[in-house]
């Protein structure tokens, strides 16, 4: 369309300016009429708004996707309208522009809108509550340049080597499930059979003091070419942080395999609870910062190191459309001169993508997950003690559906996740327990 624009725009152009050519020459046969055609064309094409330019071409895309979650934490029962889970909304301006017939140059800036997240809401906010545009982000941008037979280097702020890769899924279940099942409820606080809140909430007791879906961050990021379907990255970023990755796509006698592998290292934890004191000097650990009269004092665990191994692999058997999605886990935390906690993770989901009805895939499922570890390793890096809980555990089971709509590359999906926590509490001296449960409902449609 804007192509189409910019030809109709660049015709009208000429065809006015060559109006006023004619006129001229009626007159002055000596005067600057090709000059003042090339001035006149350009002037309005620099006006016009394009696919890019005559170097990089541009393309938009990104979808949008909203849904509505009824829950219920064994004593409290609401319903939520929101977007977030895996399928907040995003647009992205991606562009490439060819410099040789084996190199070629290219950026991405894609935003994020995630203003209801309902990984965010919890039992005393949902909705409304959270705040218009309170959850833009720029989640990418980043510029690359890539060689047929040497790979690609890429900069800027964005995926490392390992994003996505708890994520790979052949079975197109899309809006409706992924591993990183906290999206869906990560923000509620865990709830006692007796209607008591707990000391931290389903984000923390599934993945800990973070996602294994690895955050973005500013990075640089080499890539090898593709051979045999293997590719291989390796990433160093900001704040001590590197990661490598080795990723395999790949189609045999009628069945598809994907899979990734990786490992990273964060060497700098974030500083959760911080503060800012009007103390001179350094205060608390070696890692409090002094800047004249003011000082930031960290509360809880400031040095440390966490190590990640993870993964997952997806294969599809392309006739009957049968698959089957596995992820794994686990995360080594050393930190203010201790070992530990640990958290392990892993997660498995199957089921049947077909086209049944003709107007896309219908995809059902089931799904499980086991998480061990994660609050005892949330709690220590916030607080910096131990043994505040033992002994957690998260398993979550779920079913859906995800209809996709081709015509309209759109899709609908209803999902039902339970969830169940027990662990000991040093608080409370017993073992606790807390339930979740809720139906999602929602739509995506890609552009």
């Amino acid at each position: 369309m804007n192509g189409g624009l910019l030809k109709s725009a660049s015709a009208v152009a000429i065809l006015a300016a060559a109006g006023l050519f004619a006129n001229a020459n009626a007159a002055d046969l000596g005067g600057d009429c090709c000059a003042d055609l090339e001035e006149r064309v350009a002037e309005l094409e620099a006006t016009t708004v394009r696919k890019g330019n005559r170097k990089v071409s541009l393309t938009v895309s990104g979808f949008v996707g909203h849904q509505v979650m009824w829950w219920d934490d064994g004593t409290q029962t609401d319903t939520y309208f929101g977007d977030g889970g895996n399928i907040f909304s995003r647009f992205r301006f991606t562009g490439t522009a060819k410099i040789t017939p084996s190199l070629t140059a290219g950026f991405t800036y894609e935003f994020g809108l995630n203003n209801n997240a309902i990984g965010s809401m919890n039992q005393g906010n949902g909705g409304d509550d959270l705040g218009e545009c309170t959850n833009s982000c720029i989640r990418d941008t980043t510029v690359w340049l890539r060689h047929n037979q040497l790979g690609m280097v890429k900069i800027g702020q964005g995926s490392t080597a390992t994003d996505n890769l708890i994520l790979i899924d052949l079975g197109q279940r899309s809006s409706a499930a992924t591993a990183d099942t906290a999206l869906y409820n990560g923000g509620f606080q865990l709830r006692a059979k007796d209607g008591f809140f707990l000391n931290g909430n389903w984000a923390n007791a599934i993945r800990g003091n973070e996602s294994f879906d690895t955050s973005r961050r500013n990075h640089v990021l080499y890539e090898t070419p593709t051979l045999v379907g293997f590719t291989v990255q390796a990433a160093v970023a900001e704040d001590n942080y590197w990661d490598v990755a080795l990723r395999y796509a790949g189609e045999f006698a009628g069945f598809r395999l994907a899979f990734g592998v990786g490992y990273q290292e964060d060497s700098e934890l974030n500083r959760p609870g911080a503060t800012i004191s009007t103390t001179s000097g350094a205060l608390g650990t070696s890692d409090s910062l002094s800047a004249g009269t003011f000082s930031v004092l960290c509360t809880g665990v400031c040095d440390g190191k966490t190590n990640d191994l993870k993964g997952s692999a997806s294969i599809l058997h392309v006739s009957s459309g049968l698959f089957l999605t596995g992820a794994a886990g686990s995360r080594e935390l050393d930190a203010a001169g201790y070992v530990g906690p640990d958290l392990k993770w892993w997660y498995l989901s199957g089921g049947i993508s077909q086209n049944f009805f003709g107007v896309g895939k219908t995809v059902l499922f089931g799904e499980y997950i086991e998480s061990e570890g994660g609050l005892e390793q949330a709690s220590f890096i916030s607080s910096g003690v131990m043994g505040e809980w033992d002994d957690t555990k998260v398993t979550q089971w779920g079913i859906g559906i995800t209809q996709h709509l081709d015509a309209a590359a759109m899709e609908l999906f209803l999902t039902y996740k339970n969830y169940q926590f027990d662990g000991f509490s040093s608080a409370t001296g017993i073992k606790e327990a807390a339930d979740f449960q809720a139906v999602i409902a929602g739509t995506k449609i890609n552009f």
